[in-house]
């Protein structure tokens, strides 16, 4: 859901940011005149975005993903890394707030940002998220789109923990399970079960 919901932010814009940014990472210091910067607003972390900020004069492509204010004067950033522990150390410091209006896009930004050891966990709504190694056959296409389901909330605690299901792909394996998130951000898959295996699904290459 984040691939068509950026801002795009010039560069000079966020000069703040981006003298942050260099402190932080190692190499070759990103230049404002190189960068491409989008934006998106998360509602769960007030007053923070989420930027991708990508630098295409190199070969390849250098890129990072990083959570900071909104008014870009930011004191310290929160690089995302592909681990959960760097959200769960974000949630302490911003810190979230969950509720039923943002959970699903926090288990949506999670899930895109999160991924395991043997691959990213990918969340699907509808037959069309899927990145098709090959097409299907339209009756298997048709059988795919039967088994997923919308990520929908199925409970929620006064204490704001909730319980979603949802419908996921792992490598080439669709499977169904609930994902339990507490208020402090933590997320489990539990109750999965394994719907249908090798579907021609084009795994995504991790950096």
């Amino acid at each position: 859901m984040f691939s068509d919901a950026y801002t795009k932010i010039a560069a000079n814009q966020c000069g703040d940011l981006i003298n942050q940014l260099n402190l932080l990472v190692e190499g070759s210091p990103y230049n404002p005149k190189n960068l491409r910067i989008l934006a998106h607003h998360l509602p769960f972390y007030k007053g923070y975005s989420l930027f991708e900020i990508t630098d295409a004069s190199v070969n390849p492509e250098r890129s990072v993903s990083l959570i900071g204010r909104d008014d870009f004067k930011n004191t310290s950033l929160y690089l995302l890394n592909g681990t959960n522990e760097a959200i769960y150390s974000l949630n302490t410091a911003v810190p979230v707030s969950l509720n039923e209006k943002n959970i699903r896009t926090y288990v949506m930004f999670f899930f895109a940002y999160v991924y395991g050891r043997f691959g990213k966990f990918k969340i699907i709504e509808h037959v069309d998220d899927i990145i098709w190694r090959e097409q299907p056959s339209s009756a298997g296409r048709k059988a795919l789109s039967k088994m997923i389901e919308p990520l929908k909330i199925k409970s929620h605690t006064q204490e704001n923990d909730f319980v979603l299901s949802a419908s996921i792909i792992f490598k080439d394996t669709l499977f169904e399970s609930n994902i339990q998130i507490a208020a402090d951000g933590k997320i489990n898959l539990t109750n999965q079960e394994m719907l249908v295996e090798d579907i021609p699904v084009l795994e995504e290459v991790l950096n």
